[in-house]
């Protein structure tokens, strides 16, 4: 009780800095939280991309806990970082009080009008910043998908802080996704970082990936492993397919922090984002976070999705099973060879793609709305 007391007392704390703050127009400060892997740097990075577009002379900063940073950098965007808590093991506090003070450093220099956030939930530095500094247009992109048990009461009572509150959409038949019932949430499409006119012809990606071209040839990425240990499996599924005479390539997360050395698959990438390489490939193997499924069916490619169940809230068994209604997909909950098996002979069968066709990049509608904020 005291403790919950005295973080509210320091969240309304006045701030000198934001009282004579004077923001800059079609100036953003993108805020993706990230600690295991990439997926809210990399929606992110999708809706700065198209805000790029949108408006040409707008200045887009980032600043994130990802240490993923030089991917941001690679996209000509500027990129401050913050260490996330876990790694520098520290309590909450501490690490708030240190989160606050690089916002408001990041603030003072680049004098942001519009901040756009995405993570799970606002910390308690960024609600401080949000009440102190009364001239910051403030956006969260937040996912809708959260597990049971995760409180909704308490997020639903954080987004009154925002400006607007932008919910990426869940690959899910129209009319069915329960976000779009609540009037105060901008519903737009499923983001992706890359449209399929980004792809590389399939020609080209095997030659540069040195892949034959006549034989069937399979990627897999499970994750970045850091929350769960994923090569047990990630073994087992190498050499099943590789059993059936198919190549494969497995993609590696540029910012797993123990990768481990794989001599099983016929070639490994690190590289961001894998899925310029996505036509290589006859299907994929993947993992069942937002990016993966959303890209795998955005971008025509036929996957069997394994959910990572060990999250803290995002739901990937849910989001899996709904990418059933967009055709060649399968799931595998728990590891089995027969399924496995039969799963990816059903895969290979696949005589045409082209499903996806209809599923556009909520990225742009996120933009679009973003830069009605920054003007």
């Amino acid at each position: 009780m005291i403790s919950s007391f005295l973080k509210n007392v320091w969240i309304r704390l006045p701030s000198i800095q934001g009282l004579l703050y004077k923001p800059r127009k079609k100036t953003y400060l993108f805020l993706p939280i990230n600690g295991a892997g990439l997926g809210h740097l990399t929606r992110s990075l999708a809706i700065a991309r198209k805000l790029r577009i949108e408006q040409p002379d707008a200045e887009i900063v980032f600043l994130t806990t990802s240490i993923g940073v030089t991917l941001v950098h690679k996209e000509g965007f500027q990129c401050h970082h913050i260490t996330p808590a876990k790694l520098l093991k520290s309590d909450a506090i501490t690490w708030n009080k240190l989160f606050y003070r690089s916002l408001v450093n990041v603030l003072g220099i680049h004098r942001p009008n519009c901040l756009v956030f995405d993570g799970t939930i606002p910390y308690l530095g960024l609600r401080r910043t949000m009440r102190g500094y009364s001239k910051l247009q403030c956006i969260w992109i937040k996912r809708g998908l959260y597990k049971e048990g995760v409180n909704q009461a308490q997020l639903k009572s954080l987004t009154s802080g925002f400006s607007s509150v932008v919910a990426p959409g869940e690959l899910v038949p129209e009319g069915e996704d329960p976000v779009a019932l609540n009037l105060s949430i901008h519903q737009v499409e499923p983001i992706s970082l890359l449209d399929s006119c980004d792809l590389m012809e399939r020609n080209l990606a095997r030659d540069i990936l040195r892949l034959p071209k006549d034989q069937p040839c399979a990627y897999v990425q499970l994750g970045a492993g850091n929350i769960n240990g994923i090569e047990d499996v990630q073994d087992k599924i190498i050499n099943n397919l590789k059993e059936k005479g198919i190549r494969v390539v497995l993609g590696q997360s540029p910012i797993a922090l123990n990768p481990q050395v794989n001599l099983n698959a016929d070639s490994v990438i690190v590289d961001y984002p894998n899925s310029k390489y996505f036509r290589a490939f006859d299907f994929a193997v993947l993992a069942g976070g937002y990016n993966s499924v959303c890209e795998a069916v955005t971008l025509d490619l036929p996957a069997l999705f394994i959910p990572n169940k060990e999250t803290g809230a995002d739901d990937q068994l849910k989001r899996v099973q709904q990418s059933l209604h967009y055709g060649p997909y399968e799931v595998m909950v728990e590891y089995s060879k027969d399924f496995f098996d039969a799963a990816v002979d059903r895969l290979l069968k696949i005589e045409s793609r082209g499903h996806s066709s209809d599923v556009t990049n909520g990225a742009v509608s996120a933009a679009e709305l973003i830069a009605r904020h920054g003007v």
